[in-house]
């Protein structure tokens, strides 16, 4: 948040009753709105109003120019108006919301005051904190209230809404006595009179019209920030299907992976086991033939041992028919032979063995 001075104004629609004595009502810096620094929540009005804008605050006319600002940031006394009275103080009513306060003009000021009541404004310049959101810029502290002035035109819902006649010194609260202060202010008594009452419905059209504005203004703002996030939402809901989709393809790919792999192992295995029984080739091709998944192979072999040996002593014997040679797939020169195995040999092997576990 960036330290910076705001500068608030709107027009001025009170005209109160005229008056040779009198001490202002002021409506200083109206809560929840848009003004021209930035949008002023009512809690950081209520959190730093009275510190910000004590009693003695001085009222000038007009805001300084920015050489004036350079050159002389203290401000002339030849443009002194007047001074707060009270320190600020949040209310609630029929006036408004936000920072009220009660101004003492000078004796100069007064006829001013009271002849251009109805077309000018009341604008504070302070220094503060605002923020910059996604929705616009927040006024998140005021930190110093430097001045309250009549300016042309007012933001922030500045104006005078009523004058109350003077029963008291004129002099700046800081001169006098803190409970006599008190006591003096609590006896002035209201000289607000029908024309006044009138001039404050008004404003209070005026103040209720600015707040409706700025609620639309709100409203049209919250709904397209729910597009946004409604957009968003459905972006995120694409992503996240394309990515489940992606991962179910992912370990589908990996499982049957595995289990191809699995499966080259447990065929190895078998491949192996039928190379190291040292049995024949056409030996080897017939138990691949018939071999299942959950066979045991070990018994296989020690029955293709003892086929051999059976076949070998009737060769001895002779008694080896041709046609048993023939059915057995097993010449006798065959049986009694055992060369290294060819890589033909192997794939054939290795196919039989896959088509078994198929």
């Amino acid at each position: 948040m960036n330290p910076e001075t705001l500068r608030e104004s709107a027009i001025l629609s009170v005209d109160p009753q005229s008056a040779d004595k009198g001490i202002w009502r002021a409506f200083l810096i109206a809560a929840d709105i848009q003004g021209s620094s930035g949008y002023y929540p009512a809690e950081v009005l209520q959190r730093d109003g009275s510190r910000a804008f004590p009693a003695g605050t001085h009222v000038y006319f007009d805001h300084p120019t920015g050489s004036e600002e350079v050159e002389r940031p203290e401000r002339s006394v030849r443009d002194i108006a007047g001074y707060l009275l009270d320190d600020a103080a949040f209310e609630e009513g029929l006036e408004g919301r936000g920072l009220f306060s009660r101004i003492q003009f000078t004796e100069s000021a007064k006829p001013l005051v009271s002849e251009l009541a109805r077309i000018v404004g009341l604008s504070i310049r302070a220094a503060g904190q605002i923020e910059e959101t996604p929705s616009g810029r927040v006024v998140r502290h005021i930190s110093e209230g430097l001045s309250v002035d009549l300016v042309t035109r007012a933001g922030a819902g500045g104006r005078l809404v009523s004058m109350t006649e003077s029963a008291t010194s004129e002099s700046p609260p800081a001169e006098k006595d803190g409970a006599a202060s008190q006591g003096s202010a609590a006896t002035i008594p209201s000289t607000i009179g029908t024309g006044a009452l009138l001039s404050e419905v008004a404003s209070m059209k005026d103040t209720l019209g600015d707040r409706i504005e700025q609620l639309s203004v709100d409203v049209a703002r919250m709904s397209q920030q729910l597009k946004e996030a409604h957009r968003e939402t459905e972006k995120q809901a694409r992503q996240n299907q394309n990515l489940n989709e992606t991962v179910t393809f992912l370990r589908d790919r990996a499982e049957k992976t595995d289990q191809k792999m699995a499966e080259s192992k447990h065929l190895g295995d078998v491949l192996t086991e039928l190379l190291e029984a040292g049995l024949p080739v056409p030996s080897m091709i017939r138990l691949a033939k018939g071999w299942q998944p959950g066979q045991d192979l070990h018994e296989q072999i020690n029955h293709e041992r003892e086929y051999l040996k059976k076949v070998m002593r009737d060769s001895e014997r002779g008694a080896l028919s041709a046609e048993h040679r023939e059915s057995s797939h097993l010449g006798l020169t065959e049986s009694t032979s055992f060369s290294s195995t060819s890589d033909s040999d192997l794939a054939e092997i290795r196919d039989l063995l896959a088509g078994g576990a198929l």
